[in-house]
């Protein structure tokens, strides 16, 4: 929703907001469109291309308020964690490279920055220049994090930041010097035009010090170390880190169907792609499509569960792969023939007020159709609503369970039994 990214902003160029809502558009031609209309309804306006939200847009998102947003989803768990790995497998080897064998690297793609996270770059020209004059007034940088599991091409999990902007401007000269506060003299300069003292400082005499895990790494290991070193400038958000350990089948898939234009009408585009969001929300119902509820409660919290999943995934053959993907579709329409306007959504009463998107209803109404035929539902559908309303207004464990701790294994269970039990009573009553 391209109105509610301006107003987060506040201000935003066009450059920017394209590159920030382009996960949201498949093809790029439907983001021009939607452009258009918000300037068209007079809910957005342009000031020498930047856009901001019009007292109208105002009035409008705050009447949506709820159909535009996310439940604020607690996905803790109580349950006493598991040991996921032996910690003597855990294998992490320092190495020093110079800015300039770090950048050869990245040139040849033995160090992965990952288009995927390209589109969080969040750092201005300010702060990347900082990051050089640091450099140029010998200011140790902090340490980078990397999966090199794959002894030929590593991943970037922590320092994607530091790294992006280094290549940004020793090799592709994406940017001035802008903001020095030490080195004033060389504001406005593109890394060409330096001194060559300063050009030999920083691609030869800087060294940089990256952690590399090894080959022989769990990959519950990786994920713990990178969800604890993750505190750099732009933290990556779990399902990222996933992403970043799991390259294969499983990203290309979620990938896949974020962009599916089923997907987005389900959601109403409120489940954001810009970090991973709206994959996660996806992973979360395959997962327990893939691996059923019981499977749960091997693994202490959802986190390890889904990184497993996308292990899982990875090795299917293209056959269940596909099988999987369509099921997902199934019951996406069903659900919707369902529920219409108010999917994976919780209400009290027949066309009342619609609740904020809730991602344990999701995961939990998608599994609990799969069995059913659309016919079948349909027919059902009005007992169906009945009973659903009926469990959510008596604020038992069922409505617990999809709004406070729904990552423990009890309200998994709780939401996951109760779901299936509504759907079992509705369409096999007498």
């Amino acid at each position: 929703m391209l109105l509610k990214v301006v107003k987060g902003y506040g201000i935003v160029s066009s450059r920017n907001l394209r590159s920030i809502a382009s996960g949201n558009f498949d093809p790029d031609s439907n983001y021009d469109k939607a452009l258009l209309i918000l300037e068209k309804e007079d809910l957005i306006d342009s000031k020498i291309s930047d856009f901001r939200v019009t007292e109208k847009g105002q009035i409008w998102l705050e009447e949506n308020a709820a159909f535009l947003e996310l439940d604020k989803e607690d996905a803790s768990s109580a349950d006493t964690p598991k040991k996921p790995y032996e910690v003597a497998k855990l294998k992490m080897e320092p190495k020093y490279l110079s800015i300039f064998q770090a950048l050869r690297k990245i040139e040849k793609n033995e160090i992965n920055l990952n288009p995927e996270f390209q589109r969080a770059f969040v750092w201005d020209r300010t702060k990347q220049s900082r990051l050089i004059e640091s450099i140029l007034i010998r200011i140790p940088l902090p340490a980078f994090y990397l999966d090199a599991t794959d002894q030929i091409n590593w991943t970037v999990v922590d320092g994607l930041q530091r790294l992006t902007t280094l290549n940004r401007y020793c090799r592709e000269g994406s940017f001035e010097l802008t903001g020095m506060q030490f080195l004033t003299d060389l504001e406005g300069l593109v890394f060409e035009d330096l001194p060559a003292k300063y050009k030999v400082l920083i691609e030869d005499d800087t060294q940089l010090l990256f952690y590399n895990l090894m080959p022989g790494t769990p990959v519950e290991a990786k994920f713990t170390i990178f969800s604890r070193v993750n505190t750099g400038g732009m933290q990556l958000t779990a399902q990222e880190i996933r992403h970043a350990l799991n390259q294969g089948r499983s990203t290309k898939l979620l990938h896949k169907i974020s962009l599916d234009k089923r997907f987005r009408d389900a959601t109403n585009g409120v489940v954001e792609s810009l970090r991973m969001s709206d994959r996660e929300l996806i992973l979360r119902a395959l997962s327990f499509m893939l691996l059923g509820v019981d499977e749960y409660k091997s693994f202490s919290d959802l986190d390890s569960f889904l990184l497993h999943a996308m292990g899982r995934i990875n090795s299917l053959d293209d056959k269940k792969a596909d099988f999987l993907e369509g099921v997902f579709y199934a019951s996406l329409e069903k659900v919707q023939a369902l529920f219409g306007r108010y999917s994976f959504r919780k209400f009290t009463e027949r066309n009342g007020r619609r609740s904020p998107f809730n991602k344990a209803l999701f995961e939990s109404w998608m599994v609990a159709v799969t069995p059913y035929s659309m016919e079948d539902l349909v027919f059902c559908k009005e007992r169906i609503v009945d009973l659903f309303i009926y469990e959510i207004n008596k604020w038992n464990d069922f409505a617990r369970s999809i709004s406070s701790s729904t990552g423990s294994q009890s309200a998994v269970a709780v939401r996951f039994s109760r779901i299936s039990q509504i759907l079992n009573e509705a369409c096999h009553a007498d």
